[in-house]
Order: C-alpha cells, then sequence, then structure tokens
C-alpha cells in the first residue's frame, strides 16, 4: 500500500489533532506547537488512513525519516500492516515506550529497541514546581527571591498585542545565543517559533503562554500547549542570558498564573545536553516518558 503525504500546516494539523486524541501516551514530538514549529526544519509531512484511525508522520531532512504512527494503537494487525506499508525492515524514530511494548508483545524478536535517553520528557507534578517548597527547592526559593529583589518586574499573559515583542525578543535572544552554541538548531526553532506559532497564535487555541517584563522590556517567555484536560507541555522557553534566575522565574510564575488547572506538566526532553539535564534533574521528575529508536524486520 502506497502512503500519500500532505505537509504540515494549520489546515492538516486540525485533523491530526483528532487522531492525536486517541493516542494513549501522548509525546511532546507529536504535539500540534512542536511539528508546526519544526516542519520546515525537518520536513515533516502527514498521510493519513481514516478508516484506521492512523496518521503516519514523516520527515524529510537531514534524510527522510519515520516517527511512530499517530492514532489508534490497541489493534491486532500491527504486523500486517507495517509489513504492507513499509516492507522490512521498517524503522522508526522517537517511538514512545507505550507504542514499542504493544509492538513487543504482538511481534516478540522482530522488534529492535534502542533506547534514546536524550529524547526523554520529564514529567512533574504541577502542584509541586508551583509550590516549590521543602528543602529540595531551598536554592530555587533563593534565587527567585534574589530575582525579584533585584528587578522590578511583571508578569504578563500571551495575548494577541504582546506577541510583536515576544517575537522581538526571540530575536534577540537567538542572536545572543548564537554567541555559545554555533548549532543551526537554534535560528530553525526561532523561525519555526516566530513564523508558525507567534504568526498564528489566533488559530492556535491549544497554545498558552506568559513573560516576564523588566523596566518595559520582555525578558522571558514561555509558551505551552493545553494537551488533555490535566497535562500541559512546556514547548518553548526562554530567559535573558543576563538575568540571573530569569528561566527559574519564568517558569515558577508562569505555573503559578496558568497551571493550577493542569495536575501534570511535561518539562520535555534534555537533547543530551548535560547541563540542560542537570538542570531538568534538579526540578525532581516524578516519571519520564521513555523514547526508542524501533527497527521491525518481519
Amino acid at each position: 500500500m502506497r502512503l500519500l503525504f500532505k505537509s504540515v500546516n494549520l489546515d492538516t494539523v486540525t485533523p491530526y489533532m483528532e487522531l492525536w486524541k486517541k493516542t494513549p501516551q501522548k509525546s511532546s514530538d507529536y504535539s500540534s506547537g512542536v511539528l508546526l514549529c519544526w516542519e520546515r526544519a525537518l520536513g515533516y509531512q502527514f498521510s493519513f488512513e481514516e478508516d484506521e484511525d492512523l496518521v503516519w508522520i514523516r520527515g524529510q531532512s537531514p534524510e527522510v525519516h519515520y516517527l511512530a504512527p499517530v492514532g489508534r494503537w490497541a489493534r491486532p494487525d500491527w504486523g500486517d500492516m507495517l509489513r504492507a506499508r513499509f516492507g522490512s525492515p521498517a524503522v522508526f524514530q522517537i517511538v514512545p515506550e507505550a507504542l514499542v511494548d504493544i509492538w513487543r508483545e504482538q511481534l516478540g524478536d522482530a522488534v529492535q529497541a534502542e533506547e534514546n535517553r536524550a529524547s526523554w520528557e520529564y514529567l512533574h507534578h504541577t502542584e509541586e514546581l508551583s509550590a516549590l517548597s521543602g528543602n529540595k527547592y531551598v536554592k530555587k526559593r533563593n534565587r527567585i527571591n534574589q530575582f525579584i529583589k533585584q528587578n522590578p518586574y511583571r508578569y504578563l499573559p500571551i495575548t494577541e498585542d504582546l506577541l510583536p515583542r515576544i517575537a522581538e525578543f526571540q530575536k534577540k535572544w537567538c542572536e545572543s545565543y548564537r554567541v555559545f552554541s554555533q548549532t543551526g538548531s537554534i535560528e530553525m526553532e526561532s523561525d519555526g517559533i516566530i513564523r508558525n506559532i507567534l504568526g498564528n497564535w489566533s488559530r492556535l487555541p491549544q497554545m498558552l503562554g506568559g513573560a516576564l517584563e523588566v523596566m518595559g522590556d520582555i525578558v522571558a517567555y514561555t509558551i505551552a500547549e493545553n494537551v488533555e484536560d490535566d497535562i500541559l507541555m512546556i514547548h518553548f522557553e526562554k530567559a535573558s542570558l543576563e538575568l540571573n534566575a530569569a528561566y527559574q522565574v519564568i517558569n515558577h510564575e508562569f505555573l503559578l498564573h496558568e497551571g493550577s488547572r493542569f495536575s501534570i506538566v511535561n518539562r520535555e526532553e534534555d537533547m543530551d545536553d548535560l547541563g540542560l539535564r542537570d538542570a531538568k534533574m534538579s526540578y525532581h521528575p516524578f516519571d519520564f516518558i521513555k523514547k526508542y529508536t524501533v527497527s521491525i524486520a518481519l
């Protein structure tokens, strides 16, 4: 069976989201915010199989690759389906653990899964990160309090009138970060945030965000996605590199103002950056969404 692919855009994301709701384990890599942000850089495309309640995802850069299917995973015919659509072996990137378990149960030794630690997503109880109580968070509370004393700031929810200022800060942040990192992924992410997320904010009701303003300037922002009634995914969080603790403050303020209706916050992966991993682990996740590179030889 030949799969027909369409570009990821606002028109195709709408039906995609209906199938994503049926996915038992929701990973940030498959969220509308991440797919839209990276659609140009990675060449993301969808292939819909409405009769099967599935959508296949293909990336075309830096080379053709496939992500896990999204939709109804509880089915008895994975072997026949994968063989008909991909032949053998079929290889998929960043596959959530729940689907790996389903494939292993049905297909046994035909499934070879390699753990991808860089793509693990960090799960937290929102109430804990909002409160930051107890000895394990004393350093973070101290840093936040120091920031508050030194910087007269106010928290602003992201609304249409704030979008140009967020976009301008994102451009400045990208320029500043380039001093520390030569990777082109920073520019690609920045382009996706400005063009596809901020540029279509009114058409993305699942998105919400907040920013910090100090002396009239935006110094940090967070953009997140309402995934389910009780889950919030933090997609993009940027803060001035010149202000100590700005990251901790925007993280804390955003959850205080916007997180009360969510029980779980997904702070996404560390991309194998050891400094970022240490920072994420310092918030004491209660669990992870683990992901794998999977090869299935049928």
